[in-house]
């Protein structure tokens, strides 16, 4: 009997791994951002090799909206969609970054030879996604199916000019942060699903 408790162990930690799961639950997760908190500041470079951060614009509000990775169809769906309001977006001054947890060069295949107004930066150690504790999740992600998150893929699949490398975590989930002048949050938005996503609408009666 004395032996019964290291092969429960054992067993346990065999499954987890058959299973994809870590077996070690006591690891402290990033805490979500929250209304009125001063944003996580960084310095890291877009595709350009421009230094990007939240100081660098203050004095201008800000959306930093986290997308998955660059090929993903939903993202680009999403993405296309800011891009259609860029002339109010543009008149209002609002400064878009945009982050990939992808490679640069996947980053700057997305953008192809179109001058977005989003600023594109690649991310593929996640160090972000994690300042901001966006989450990854395999249930809202199934989830999403049920939730428009098919229609918005057939969508954005259109919209790419070439394929793109796969290279992120498919059951990672969007977020999106909106920022004012002070470098304050007014408001973060962590997606209920896949393809849930702060709405434009919102977005621009905040600016």
């Amino acid at each position: 009997m004395r032996y019964l408790p290291r092969l429960f162990i054992t067993s346990i930690l065999v499954l987890a791994t058959l299973l994809g799961v870590s077996p070690i639950v006591a690891q402290e997760q990033p805490k979500p951002i929250y209304i009125g908190q001063f944003a996580p500041d960084f310095k890291i470079k877009d595709i350009n090799g421009v230094e990007q951060s939240i100081e660098r614009y203050k004095g201008k509000k800000i959306l930093l909206s986290f997308y998955r990775y660059a090929s993903c169809p939903i993202c680009n769906f999403r993405f296309h969609e800011l891009e259609a309001e860029r002339a109010f977006f543009e008149q209002k001054g609002v400064v878009f970054l945009a982050v990939y947890e992808s490679s640069a060069d996947n980053v700057k295949d997305l953008n192809d030879t179109n001058q977005y107004y989003q600023i594109l930066i690649p991310n593929p150690n996640g160090a972000l996604y994690e300042l901001y504790a966006v989450e990854i999740s395999k249930g809202k992600v199934l989830k999403g199916m049920t939730n428009g998150a098919i229609r918005k893929a057939n969508e954005g699949k259109k919209l790419f000019a070439k394929k793109i490398k796969k290279d992120g975590n498919s059951n990672r989930i969007a977020a999106d942060f909106l920022i004012d002048e002070n470098g304050n949050v007014i408001y973060p938005y962590y997606g209920r699903y896949l393809g849930d996503r702060m709405p434009i609408e919102f977005i621009k009666s905040h600016l």
